[in-house]
């Protein structure tokens, strides 16, 4: 069988490539127990082509290339803008970009149901949806083959994405477009969609009222941090409540940063290395103080890493409007694990999910609370600690664990 069911599903993305490429609409994606969507094929209608696998970018690797990298902090000199963006508006500033010169820019962003999937724009009073981090699984949906009829036309085209949705892409158009520019992120794993909407379940019930906006790293509370921000409406929908979320102490945050509910590709992801898929790659980089002691990174930083020609194009295109910090890489490649290796699978991992259809949202979280009693106890001691131990202590015990760490 020529086909993508033969992929082990511990390494499919679901980046729904082999969906778009299928000529007789024979794939469709199946939601699992976790929330996690594989795809599925239709042997009534599966003619043994192989284009699904041919453009896979679990069975078929994307095509490496020799460019130098060049890295950078930035961050935008426009205030305003900044604040909008969760690091140093990177994405942002390239997006309005290609916007302006008449192209359409592809990134993720909530729906009506606050559910996160990848969008086109084309209006820059559009460009608010794609901002901000979302940490949950976003769909491609059907924005492999749009971006394909929109390069077909001429017109300029700006994707951005998590680097296996940028590989997949690729695989998918088959072929390189002077006029495609893409950017992946750092990322570090993805949730589920049915664990996110399980949380907002549980945070309408915390709050009284329906879910109308959650944010992560929201500069509204506490500037450039992991800390969030959800918004409910009263069921009269007269009031609007408004919670800060801080990511120690949330249950869904904390155990996203602990890396214990990622999809089981993430934990064996090929583009955790410098090797990407991209043409930048990009980040948040509070980290940048174990380089630069004092550096204030309060309104918001990023790490760009030019990864091709293409990359350099257009971020010269953009430069001057940021302020620029050159780096070397052996400054952040220990400091930024997920360049080097993927995130690794915690024993908790499959408890997270256990229960998810069967329990309560009240239920779920009072027990997703209970086993992380000792990380929210271990946040309170750390606060204490780092506010009465001298900073150059702080430092040696950071390279202690570095070290041990490598």
């Amino acid at each position: 069988m020529k086909s993508v069911s033969i992929i082990d599903r511990k390494k499919c993305f679901s980046c729904r490539s082999c969906v778009q490429i299928c000529p007789k609409n024979a794939i469709d994606m199946q939601e699992n127990n976790e929330g996690f969507f594989y795809p599925s094929v239709n042997e009534s209608k599966c003619v043994d082509c192989g284009l699904c696998l041919k453009h896979c970018p679990s069975f078929a690797p994307y095509e490496k290339n020799d460019f130098k990298k060049i890295s950078y902090a930035v961050w935008l000199k426009d205030d305003k803008k900044l604040f909008e963006s969760s690091s140093g508006a990177l994405f942002s500033a390239a997006a309005e970009k290609i916007l302006k010169n008449g192209g359409v820019v592809f990134g993720a962003a909530y729906n009506a149901d606050l559910f996160v999937e990848h969008i086109c724009i084309e209006d820059i009073n559009e460009l608010y949806k794609l901002k901000g981090s979302k940490y949950v699984e976003s769909t491609t949906n059907s924005t492999y083959s749009k971006a394909l009829f929109y390069l077909k036309n001429g017109k300029k085209v700006l994707y951005s994405g998590t680097p296996c949705q940028i590989a997949g892409l690729k695989k998918f158009l088959g072929k390189d477009y002077e006029n495609l520019f893409t950017m992946d992120l750092i990322c570090h794993g993805v949730p589920s969609e049915r664990l996110f909407h399980k949380y907002l379940e549980w945070q309408s019930g915390q709050l009284g009222g329906k879910i109308i906006y959650c944010g992560f790293r929201d500069k509204d509370v506490g500037g450039c941090s992991c800390n969030g921000k959800i918004k409910t409406k009263t069921k009269t929908k007269t009031k609007t409540k408004t919670k800060t979320v801080l990511s120690a102490l949330d249950p869904y945050y904390s155990s996203f940063i602990r890396c214990e509910t990622y999809r089981e590709s993430c934990y064996s992801c090929p583009y955790s290395s410098l090797e990407r898929p991209g043409d930048i790659t990009m980040g948040d980089f509070t980290e940048i103080t174990e380089i630069i002691p004092g550096f204030d990174f309060s309104k918001g930083l990023s790490l760009c890493i030019i990864d091709t020609e293409k990359g350099l194009a257009l971020f010269n295109l953009i430069k001057d409007s940021f302020n620029i910090v050159s780096l070397e890489f052996s400054q952040y490649i220990s400091i930024k694990s997920n360049l080097q290796k993927p995130s690794e699978r915690p024993a908790v991992r499959d408890f997270v999910y256990s229960g998810i259809l069967e329990l309560s949202a009240k239920e779920f979280f009072k027990r997703f609370k209970e086993s992380s009693r000792f990380y929210f106890i271990r946040f309170y001691i750390r606060k204490i600690l780092s506010k009465i131990t001298p900073s150059f202590v702080k430092k040696i015990v950071k390279r202690i664990i570095r070290g041990k760490a490598k």
